[in-house]
């Protein structure tokens, strides 16, 4: 006898039911990730303009959005996993340009080897429902619990 203990998959049509839901005006889903509740809503970013929110266990805290390698310690383990991968140049082209001129390409990568690095960071905001979607689609152990086109599914298959 076998235990199964996976949560059940969320299948391709799922997928493209959740992601027309995510696209919509109104968004209230919710997923089980590694004993994380991850729920999204669409926030208002400006005056016109609207994106998608992931929330932890309901929250989102100001400092778990900073650089990779400055993440608090009470941070949760998913951020990286639900959260969008952000970067940023460290120095601006122009910058860059102008100090290859004055040092040359050899010497300025001795003077400032950090000349062409990026700063990572992560934020919870999605622009689009697709982007959100294909990331979410790479996690193993993920569980829809909450959304329109889940009930949608189960009044629909028992008729």
């Amino acid at each position: 006898m076998t235990k199964l203990t996976k949560q059940p998959l969320i299948s391709k049509p799922m997928w493209k039911a959740l992601e027309a839901e995510l696209a919509g005006g109104w968004v209230n889903v919710a997923f089980r990730y590694k004993g994380y509740e991850v729920s999204i809503a669409r926030v208002r970013q400006s005056e016109s303009k609207t994106c998608l929110s992931v929330y932890i266990d309901g929250v989102i805290e100001g400092a778990w959005i900073s650089r990779l390698d400055k993440q608090p310690d009470d941070a949760p383990s998913i951020l990286r996993d639900v959260w969008k991968l952000k970067s940023i140049a460290k120095y601006k082209p122009k910058m860059i340009a102008d100090i290859e001129k004055i040092y040359g390409k050899r010497r300025a990568k001795k003077e400032c080897p950090d000349l062409h690095q990026r700063i990572e960071y992560l934020l919870p905001y999605f622009a689009k429902a697709s982007v959100l979607c294909s990331q979410f689609k790479k996690l193993d152990g993920l569980a829809l619990i909450k959304a329109d086109c889940l009930t949608a599914a189960n009044s629909g298959g028992e008729a």
